[in-house]
């Protein structure tokens, strides 16, 4: 069933998801580990064998952790370099770090990775699973009636043509989306527009040293970045200049005289060399009926935080449970909190981004002159170094616990820590232990029978993590229990993208929690209730 060119002789399934891009194959391997009846399509047989996104956060590999190919990615992934931002005499302007140890993931915060061996890996993970099908060199070349969606499939050999029908379509078809366009869904558009150059280089035995820090040099007469990606990548980006086009610039001999500073012929093999154009997008909606957009295919980001693909496994990681929450039984409603949580949080990181590729791109001279005396005074007061990761809030709405006030409870819309678990099988990390379900976590909070029976009854793991080698399972660092004493609570329930739900510091504030997890999830019906009634 799980061979790429095999046809489905079903025609409905729970899922379609369109686009097989690291978006949508992330997507088929989160509802295929969670048992939905998902069918992947795409045009192209094959990974596109050219790098594109170069970063990924802690996040993102916790996704990839989960899934089961974090081993598989060792080879092509390594730690990111700190930035920093250079006006056109070398001078710092700003600089981006990443928080200290421990890691508060489980990963580091940042990693560059090799695309091309990422989608493989997903691929091969993808079509392992009982409930996927890949159907590869087919495309959508119609979608109807988005309440009970129907889908033209052609084969982009034969010209044959199937009909699929599916509870749900997701696309995740890129940025010239065809689900996008068939839904008629406009843009919010804010309004940045740049076109740049984009290489990608693998150094040679005898390439010359090149900087371990990856620079935006805000050189006015033309702005450029340089990246340190795993091993011997290396990527340059130039921004092109009023009156330039693609053709004149990705020239070799073009691309050569930029790289003269770093690099001569000989010393390194061009991988690549595209341009693009540096989009600043938001798609309106990001649902029709039981149609959803997710990945490029409903926003677009400037790259200069390294964020469209983050932010598209984000969305993957975030309506993968809720659709298998629904498609298993529970209350469709929580498909309404994709939306509400994902499109404000997205808005606000490309906004952020834009503002930093505004100070990037400035072009005039005077006013690039203001900018880098207002920027080093900033280095002066010691308030030019940033933590990447502290320029984005949390989640701030949508399927998550609130007090008594009507506010969020502390932690809510956060990422769950997860620390380095010491059990009798060994040093693991903790979602290796507790898995992707709900989770009630505690530390330092003992449990009754009763409280522990209520949280089954609600499909909750229960698991308690110790904070010294006096118990039997215990952290190694105090990153858990750390976080809840700053947040001044002793438990948390976790959801299965890893977003804590809600905190509390009694076995009353846990019931009182669940109860609220049950209203907005409708458990009664759910995969877990499920499941317990059929043991």
């Amino acid at each position: 069933m799980n061979d790429e060119h095999a046809q489905s002789r079903n025609d409905f399934v729970d899922v379609a998801v369109v686009g097989l891009g690291p978006v949508g194959i992330t997507l088929c391997n989160i509802l295929g580990q969670r048992g939905v009846r998902v069918v992947g399509i795409d045009a192209s047989k094959e990974v596109y064998a050219l790098p594109r996104a170069l970063g990924m956060d802690h996040e993102v590999m916790r996704v990839f952790q989960n899934i089961g190919i974090a081993d598989d990615l060792a080879a092509s992934v390594s730690a990111y370099k700190d930035s920093e931002y250079h006006a056109a005499d070398g001078t710092i302007l700003r600089r981006f770090t990443s928080p200290p140890l421990p890691h508060s993931q489980g990963w580091p915060a940042y990693m560059t990775f090799v695309q091309p061996a990422l989608e493989g890996q997903l691929r091969r993970k993808a079509a392992s699973l009982e409930t996927v099908q890949l159907r590869m060199g087919t495309e959508v070349v119609s979608l109807k009636t988005p309440e009970t969606p129907k889908l033209m499939l052609r084969d982009c050999v034969t010209g044959e043509t199937t009909a699929l029908g599916a509870r749900y379509v997701v696309g995740c078809d890129g940025g010239s989306s065809f689900i996008r366009r068939s839904l008629g869904i406009a843009f919010e558009d804010l309004i940045f527009d740049q076109p740049w150059l984009v290489v990608d280089m693998i150094l040679g035995d005898h390439a010359r040293d090149l900087p371990e820090t990856n620079i935006q040099f805000c050189d006015p007469v033309r702005p450029h970045t340089y990246v340190v990606g795993p091993d011997r990548l290396r990527r340059w980006e130039f921004m092109m200049l009023p009156g330039e086009n693609p053709e004149d610039i990705n020239r070799p001999e073009w691309i050569w005289a930029q790289l003269a500073p770093w690099l001569k012929p000989g010393e390194a093999e061009m991988w690549r060399s595209a341009t693009y154009r540096f989009h600043a997008l938001v798609a309106e909606s990001w649902r029709v009926g039981n149609v959803f957009l997710a990945g490029d295919a409903c926003h677009m980001t400037p790259p200069f935080l390294a964020q469209g693909m983050v932010q598209g496994i984000k969305d993957a990681a975030n309506l993968g449970w809720k659709l298998a929450h629904a498609v298993h039984g529970g209350s469709d409603l929580v498909l309404e909190t994709y939306q509400q949580e994902r499109r404000p949080f997205v808005h606000k990181v490309i906004s952020i981004t834009k503002a930093l590729g505004h100070i990037i791109c400035e072009t005039d001279p005077e006013k690039a002159a203001t900018r880098n005396t207002d920027m080093m005074a900033l280095m002066a007061t010691g308030k030019g170094t940033q933590v990447r990761q502290s320029l984005f809030p949390p989640i701030q709405q949508g399927l998550l616990a609130v007090g008594h006030d009507g506010q969020l409870v502390p932690g809510a819309g956060e990422m769950c820590p997860q620390p380095w678990i010491i059990t009798a099988m060994g040093r693991k990390r903790l979602d290796d232990v507790v898995g992707s379900s709900l989770v009630l976590l505690t530390s330092g909070l003992p449990l009754g029978a009763n409280i522990c029976d209520r949280a089954a009854q609600a499909g909750l793991e229960v698991f308690a993590v110790g904070t010294s080698t006096d118990s039997s399972v215990y952290e190694e660092e105090d990153v858990l229990s750390g976080w809840l004493n700053l947040h001044g609570v002793r438990a948390v329930i976790v959801r299965p993208d890893r977003v804590v739900f809600g905190t509390a510091e009694t076995e009353s504030g846990i019931a009182a929690l669940i109860d609220q997890l049950e209203t907005k999830l409708g458990l009664i019906g759910s995969d877990a209730a499920l499941a317990r009634r059929s043991g």
